[in-house]
């Protein structure tokens, strides 16, 4: 059974995503971002998600998510880690609470 219902597709009662899954990195332009970053592209290839994954330094956009501690991990919105530098094997973790990540 397939139908489309508000820019989702809809397979045997699983979404599959149409706008790409987004996950976004917060904090200075620092070796600890820099490496976060590289963590969760790691992590993302491990598991085979499709997702954009950018990173957001300017101070006043990260003070408006209200994001006190940096660097921090945000999936599709969602803050999902704030204030340490995780290994890609903790992202994994992280990542795969997000079942609708993994149907991409």
């Amino acid at each position: 059974m397939l139908s489309s219902r508000a820019g989702a597709e809809v397979f045997w009662g699983l979404e599959k995503r149409m706008t790409p899954n987004k996950v976004e990195i917060i904090g200075m332009k620092c070796p600890k971002n820099y490496q976060l970053t590289d963590n969760v592209r790691t992590a993302i290839a491990k598991l085979k998600i499709q997702a954009e994954v950018s990173q957001v330094t300017d101070p006043i956009e990260i003070a408006k998510r209200g994001i006190l501690s940096t660097p921090a991990v945000v999936v599709n919105g969602e803050v999902v880690s704030t204030g340490k530098l995780i290994d890609s094997e903790q992202i994994e973790k992280l990542l795969v609470r997000f079942p609708k990540l993994l149907i991409g």
